[in-house]
């Protein structure tokens, strides 16, 4: 991280680079079909690519003991960003991509001035405008899959196990990740992401993925997923709340 805060942008560039090159490789590409109408498809992947690097940069390691912002944090603050890159892009190509992630970084950790601040020339306003709804429109769709992913992270579930939970394909299950579950699922990924929320908060770190797999009489002998794939996500999540709940208890 350090390196990327001292000297100059170019410099900074040319390290950040040797983090992620094979995303810089896709960037390259990518960046070329979208000045060469790239349907939403092609924004996707774009997007995906830019919030892999992002999420990249922000996990370097830094010699500051005690850093002012998450990773998380600048994770998050990265992404915003990512709507920028196509225009403030000093070139179209992964690196040129990747200069205005390092700028915005070199910005948000380091309080540096950004570089990258005006369009480059050539591009049509209304492909432009096309693009930033697409980007906005991707950026919901990834707010509503949050949840899931989240639920997925603290208890360890793979496509395959939330897609059996849900009576659904894989590849269903990949979409949601990508595009937020339909609104019929929205309840039950709704409760599993509060289940997942409170196990994580009261319970110590890898322990809810655990729990949520062990069979429990007051289930009648099913654990947690079973309970969540029968439907009942509504009942356990009550019953979760009400089990740590201590003052209720009390």
């Amino acid at each position: 991280m350090d390196e990327l805060l001292e000297g100059d942008l170019e410099s900074a560039s040319a390290a950040a680079a040797l983090v992620v090159p094979d995303v810089v490789v896709a960037l390259d590409v990518l960046a070329k079909w979208l000045d060469n109408d790239g349907g939403i498809s092609t924004v996707r992947r774009y997007w995906a690519q830019a919030t892999t690097a992002s999420r990249a940069l922000a996990d370097l390691p830094s010699r500051e003991p005690d850093p002012a912002l998450s990773p998380d944090t600048v994770s998050a603050l990265l992404r915003h960003h990512v709507a920028e890159t196509y225009w403030a892009a000093p070139s179209v190509d992964g690196i040129g991509v990747l200069t205005v992630l390092v700028d915005c970084l070199r910005g948000v950790v380091g309080g540096l001035p950004h570089e990258c601040t005006k369009p480059r020339p050539g591009i049509d306003e209304h492909r432009f405008a096309w693009l930033l709804k697409s980007f906005s429109d991707i950026e919901l769709e990834q707010h509503h899959a949050e949840p899931l992913r989240r639920a997925m992270a603290i208890f360890d579930l793979s496509s395959r196990d939330v897609a059996d939970m849900m009576g659904v394909t894989r590849q269903a299950v990949d979409k949601w990740l990508l595009a937020g579950p339909p609104p019929e699922r929205l309840a039950k990924v709704g409760a599993m992401a509060q289940i997942a929320d409170i196990l994580q908060h009261r319970l110590r770190a890898g322990m809810p993925a655990a729990v949520v797999r062990r069979p429990a009489k007051a289930y009648g002998g099913r654990n947690m997923l079973d309970v969540l794939a029968d439907g009942e996500h509504d009942w356990l999540a009550d019953s979760i709340r009400a089990s740590f709940d201590y003052a209720a208890v009390a």
